[in-house]
């Protein structure tokens, strides 16, 4: 009499390798998704609504509320700031783009006032003033 030979069964394939690399690609997204420069982090932007919200104010000039303007965490003239923008549009091949500007909301008008007309007087009249959403 022939007996039947019992059919070997493969281990069913575990699905623990694949979460972990999900898990850690998540991980990594959140890290790489937070980790932004963002030079203006110091001061509080005016409540406004943008139409373009992604408008950052990496490479913009900040000023804080006493009046002084900062490029990062160095403080800069605004003739210094705009050749820096000239160097930069030039080394890139670029026409010279906006102006950004992330000014503190409690800047008194007048400071913010001087810093405008520092810039229209050196020809630029291209400038975006960085603010954030407000509560609707």
């Amino acid at each position: 009499m022939r007996m039947r030979q019992q059919q070997k069964r493969e281990p069913a394939e575990s699905t623990i390798p694949l979460i972990n690399v999900v898990f850690l690609m998540l991980i990594f997204f959140l890290f790489a998704g937070s980790i932004a420069r963002d030079d203006a982090r110091k001061v509080e932007p005016p409540l406004n609504i943008l139409e373009d919200e992604t408008i950052r104010s990496t490479g913009a000039l900040v000023i804080d509320p006493d009046g002084k303007t900062y490029l990062g965490e160095d403080e800069i003239s605004v003739a210094d700031w705009l050749s820096l923008q000239e160097t930069e549009a030039e080394g890139k091949g670029e026409s010279d783009g906006a102006l950004k500007i992330a000014a503190d909301g409690t800047l008194k008008a007048d400071a913010l006032e001087k810093v405008l007309q520092d810039l229209t007087t050196a020809g630029r009249t291209d400038i975006v003033l960085i603010t954030r959403r407000g509560a609707q």
